[in-house]
């Protein structure tokens, strides 16, 4: 067993395993986590509301956020309905916030050793030496919502990222790279890796 699906499989186990997961993120709308943890009742009106059953409730102690609403992009993005938003009765979801393209729940960011169109135009170029393996993705282009604003091809095969993106982790969702994605979206407010605390934590261990 290699070292990396022994940390994956140790972390699985850990009962607050909430806590390490990259690609987690607030609800649309949401205010910055401070004053969100401060407002959050843990009323759940927010899940309730949402027909795709994205948000869910975080099993996590740590500092205080158990019950708090989360989506979990690696297990499903946010269709950005915007049905949570009108629910929250303490403000710490915007009610204002109707239109997905006022959203701002984060921003993805790609990683370009590990995706399919990067390997294939480094090795169009030369950079590196073909494996057989090499082939074109555009996964994370036809699941935006917001296609062709947050996020086009680049020469016709580099996903580009812009700052449209709302993060609604669909593209992470939809990624096929495995056993960490391709593409994973920095939550609003951590603007890298270093700053994101737990929200990267399988990153900082070179993962």
């Amino acid at each position: 067993m290699s070292i990396w699906q022994e940390i994956k499989n140790t972390l699985n186990s850990f009962p607050l395993k909430s806590s390490y997961q990259i690609n987690r993120m607030r609800p649309p709308g949401s205010c910055d986590e401070e004053m969100f943890m401060k407002l959050c009742v843990r009323c759940a009106r927010c899940v309730e509301a949402c027909p795709y059953r994205v948000l869910r409730r975080s099993s996590a102690t740590k500092n205080g956020e158990i019950g708090t609403p989360y989506i979990y992009a690696e297990i499903a993005g946010c269709q950005l309905c915007m049905k949570c938003t009108s629910v929250c009765p303490t403000g710490a979801i915007d009610s204002s916030i109707v239109e997905m393209q006022q959203t701002s729940i984060g921003i993805a960011r790609i990683n370009e050793d590990t995706c399919m169109n990067h390997i294939y135009a480094k090795i169009e170029s030369g950079e590196i030496e073909p494996d057989g393996t090499a082939a074109l993705c555009n996964s994370c282009l036809n699941s935006c919502p917001l296609r062709e604003e947050a996020i086009y091809l680049k020469d016709g095969i580099i996903p580009t990222i812009t700052e449209k993106c709302t993060g609604c982790g669909l593209c992470v969702e939809r990624c096929p790279i495995k056993p960490v994605k391709a593409i994973a979206v920095i939550p609003k407010g951590m603007p890298d890796a270093e700053t994101a605390g737990y929200f990267h934590y399988l990153k900082r261990l070179g993962k």
